[in-house]
């Protein structure tokens, strides 16, 4: 593969090519005279492909300000794809002699033709897909792709909705301070990018290995500080602190002893008769105690499993069974009792598909809603249902509920209404998450 090298006419034509606008570049001529000798030093006669290459990352490895790295990309994806038009080398060899990847030089010189060229996009794309060195499309050159679409000659590598060429670089003092370091490292065309890279590592790890000295140093002497401070301060306290002991003056310390002398026993009678006497009536406690009926919450047992259900419902119909779902003063109405009834308190986030499977159930089994109240009615936050379940379907119809969602099965203690004969009463409600 024969090495291509550029030279100053090579380097004249490029910039020209380019379209940089120098005036806004330099800002109104102010700064032209550093443009000047940037552009002579960076590019210099008789520079290799590679050295080139090693040059733009040089510049956008030693630079801070984002403006600059962006304008020397700018300049380095210009200068590949001017190459590739200029010299018609293929993307191989274009890659090999430039020391980049093929499919980061085929992705930069689809951007270019796709930009001068929007109407073969898709074309492009295509031409430019090179995702390694096995593809098929590694040895297009510009040639082939000028015959191949009739493309027309490219006399400018930018565009003048383009904001790169007018960019003012050298306004920044950044541009000033690469500049000067680039005289010290660019001096001739043979530099040591490896060197400058290995200094620069250098100077970061003694930077940051005497930022941590410095750190520990600072944390030593603080914590000796704060240790002898602490010690000094204990001392001092120690001296200025006494222990205050009481004087019990008053206090007789002689032992006493139980005297020997016998004591003189009292009896005092007892009048059983007295005891009756005492008055226990309402006038001595204050207020008659008066038994008042409860109104409390139910007694709710929370059902686990589906064997904790009666195994036998002929006989716990048998119990006095009353429930109503009452509301007085916004509160349920809940006594005690010994009848059993079932509440069912389901979650879901979708509460229509539950009302669905529901219903389905409730026709399965022969379930019937009490009263008028019409089962899977609407009410804020969810659907209700109060129903009459067939005592011999009670099981497996809870268990067939259980299934359909997140479900907690209440069994609870009330007195009401006696249940219909062969049924049991079962409260769902499904509430939306």
């Amino acid at each position: 593969m024969e090495k291509v090298l550029i030279y100053k006419e090579d380097f004249e034509d490029f910039r020209s090519w380019l379209g940089l606008n120098i005036e806004s570049i330099t800002w109104q001529g102010r700064f032209r005279d550093e443009f000047e000798e940037f552009w002579k030093l960076f590019f210099l006669d008789g520079l290799s492909l590679i050295q080139i290459s090693a040059r733009f990352e040089y510049a956008t490895t030693n630079t801070k300000i984002g403006p600059i790295i962006s304008w020397f990309q700018w300049v380095r994806d210009k200068f590949i794809s001017y190459i590739f038009i200029k010299k018609d080398i293929s993307i191989l060899e274009l890659s090999a002699q430039l020391n980049i990847g093929v499919s980061e030089l085929a992705s930069t010189l689809r951007v270019f033709f796709v930009e001068v060229y929007p109407h073969y996009e898709d074309y492009f794309s295509e031409t430019f897909q090179v995702g390694n060195k096995a593809s098929q499309n590694i040895y297009i050159k510009y040639s082939d792709l000028k015959n191949k679409y009739n493309l027309e000659e490219i006399y400018r590598g930018s565009h003048e909705e383009e904001i790169m060429p007018a960019l003012e670089v050298t306004l920044y003092d950044e541009w000033s301070i690469f500049l000067e370091r680039m005289k010290k490292d660019l001096f001739h065309p043979e530099f040591n990018l490896s060197r400058i890279r290995k200094n620069a590592s250098l100077k970061k790890q003694a930077v940051f290995i005497a930022e941590v000295l410095v750190l520990l140093a600072v944390g030593t002497g603080i914590f000796y500080v704060l240790k002898y401070g602490n010690q000094s301060f204990e001392k001092y306290l120690t001296e200025k602190i006494s222990v205050y002991e009481p004087q019990f003056k008053w206090l007789d310390k002689n032992l006493t002893f139980k005297s020997n002398e016998p004591v003189e026993e009292k009896s005092f009678p007892l009048n059983v008769a007295a005891i009756d006497e005492v008055d226990d009536s309402a006038s001595q406690l204050g207020e008659t105690l008066v038994e008042e009926a409860r109104f409390e919450a139910e007694s709710e047992v929370v059902l686990t499993s589906m064997d904790s259900l009666p195994k036998d419902f002929e006989i716990a119909g048998l119990e006095q069974s009353e429930y109503e779902e009452l509301r007085q003063r916004g509160y349920r109405d809940s006594r005690y009792g010994n009848t059993k009834v079932y509440r069912v308190m389901m979650k879901s986030v979708d509460a229509q598909r539950v009302r669905g499977s529901l219903n389905q159930l409730l026709e399965k089994y022969e379930v019937t809603q009490v009263d008028n109240v019409k089962p899977g009615l609407a009410v804020p936050g969810g659907f209700y249902y109060n129903l009459y379940v067939p005592r011999a379907k009670l099981k497996e119809f809870m268990a067939q509920v259980n299934e359909v969602d997140d479900t907690v099965i209440y069994e609870s203690r009330t007195r009401t209404i006696r249940n219909p004969p062969g049924k049991n009463k079962v409260f769902i409600w499904v509430k939306k998450i």
